[in-house]
């Protein structure tokens, strides 16, 4: 397992015990059609929550074959600074989107994660990687601040 796999598997095992137990319904914030439009990529559905297929977020969204594209994780903005600690995570600041903002991971060659603030609440973007497509991420830094300013708009 390289080093992207392990950072991938460890952060989303991280995020997804932080959000154990909630159950607040945020289909509004970010529907399948916007994701569609942001990446391009038709036929994204919205997967119920489990970890154990890489769906450790509030809303995920994945292909028509089940292959997850993108996590957004929820929580209370008191998690913005837990993330930016968190080592590995944070890789340089964003500006210009929410209260604060960052992209991260610091190791490997790609910044698969956007990370924002805005308000009361804290926003993990994940982007998984297209294995047929070389490795890289579904979505660039690019349209993660797509995917957040539309999710800001939204609060």
């Amino acid at each position: 397992m390289n080093k992207k796999t392990v950072l991938l598997v460890v952060s989303i095992v991280f995020l997804y015990t932080i959000t154990l137990g909630r159950s607040a319904d945020f289909k509004k914030l970010l529907t399948i059609n916007e994701v569609e439009k942001v990446t391009g990529i038709q036929g994204i559905q919205l997967v119920p929550r489990d970890p154990t297929k890489g769906a450790g977020g509030d809303l995920n969204f994945a292909l028509k074959d089940g292959t997850v594209l993108l996590i957004v994780l929820i929580q209370d903005s008191s998690m913005y600074n837990a993330w930016k600690k968190q080592q590995g995570f944070f890789h340089a600041s964003v500006s210009n989107l929410g209260d604060e903002a960052f992209e991260g991971p610091s190791i490997g060659k790609y910044r698969y994660i956007l990370v924002f603030c805005e308000g009361k609440q804290a926003f993990s973007l994940s982007s998984f990687f297209n294995l047929k497509a070389g490795g890289k991420p579904f979505l660039n830094q690019e349209q993660l601040r797509d995917i957040a300013k539309i999710i800001i708009s939204r609060l």
